[in-house]
């Protein structure tokens, strides 16, 4: 597996997080992604082997070439036969709405049809990536999100600032503090947040106070759960363990007994390559 991230362009960073490309072989022993909710954004295009989305109760479904994982609030499984090739963009929470304005009421979803834009993009960048070129790949689609951001007309900045104040508190943050912080009323903090992120303030402190417990755990899973719990600031072990079971399908001691057995077999094998784009290339 290759994967490795690139610091986007400073133009884009109060939207996105990073770029992203990632190589990977699916095999009959290990067949499946497991996608759990983060608090992000993903805009995802493969130029492999389909991903398959396997739903409880619902047909499998193949996806396009280009989707939009939104803000969910339970794990996504896709299958693949074959390697997937992906150029990715992670969003903020806050950052995806003016590059995809006419998605606003579905990016709290996975979505499977975003127009022939994002099609005509897999296409101008599919070359690159079969030549290995990621670093050219994902500066096309970093000047595709420039030249949108420049035409936007949307006024973000109260919600990213209360965006951002939920990141940066790991997601323990009461609403009520944060309508004080915008220098708004709950009420229109609510409705406000709603419009431009999709999901409430609430759903998305949830979701990054999950993704902060699960990289600590996947860190260490072998720390003490109850202080893991007290320390984010769940109310008991109850109420933490059903949080996390919401979004991962698992509970924590599930979860840390999966990481201990990874952990294990990443010590007996050297077979991943993680690679780190130290600094923000610069144009």
């Amino acid at each position: 597996m290759k994967y490795k991230e690139h610091l986007p362009h400073p133009a884009l960073q109060d939207h996105v997080k990073c770029f992203w490309i990632m190589e990977r072989e699916y095999t009959s022993q290990h067949p499946a992604e497991d996608v759990t909710p983060d608090g992000f954004i993903e805009l995802i295009v493969n130029l492999g082997a389909p991903y398959v989305l396997q739903r409880e109760g619902a047909p499998d479904r193949e996806m396009p070439r280009a989707i939009l994982v939104g803000l969910q609030s339970k794990p996504l499984i896709f299958r693949c036969d074959g390697t997937v090739r992906l150029v990715a963009t992670r969003f903020y929470a806050w950052g995806a709405l003016p590059f995809l304005a006419d998605r606003v009421r579905g990016l709290n979803k996975l979505s499977a049809t975003l127009g022939r834009e994002w099609e005509d993009l897999a296409t101008r960048i599919e070359p690159l990536v079969r030549e290995d070129d990621h670093a050219a790949a994902v500066a096309i689609v970093e000047d595709h999100l420039i030249k949108k951001l420049l035409t936007a007309r949307v006024d973000l900045k109260k919600m990213q600032s209360a965006a951002k104040m939920l990141y940066l508190q790991k997601g323990q943050f009461r609403t009520a503090d944060l309508a004080e912080h915008c220098n708004l009323s709950s009420r229109q903090l609510q409705r406000q947040f709603q419009d431009v992120v999709g999901v409430s303030a609430k759903t998305l402190a949830r979701s990054i106070r999950f993704e902060e417990v699960r990289k600590r755990l996947m860190l260490d899973p072998d720390q003490s759960l109850t202080a893991l719990a007290y320390e984010y600031g769940y109310a008991d072990q109850a109420h933490f363990i059903h949080d996390f079971k919401g979004f991962a399908d698992r509970t924590p001691g599930e979860f840390a007994r999966e990481m201990r057995y990874i952990q294990a077999i990443f010590r007996d094998r050297d077979n991943v390559v993680f690679l780190q784009v130290p600094s923000a290339r610069h144009r």
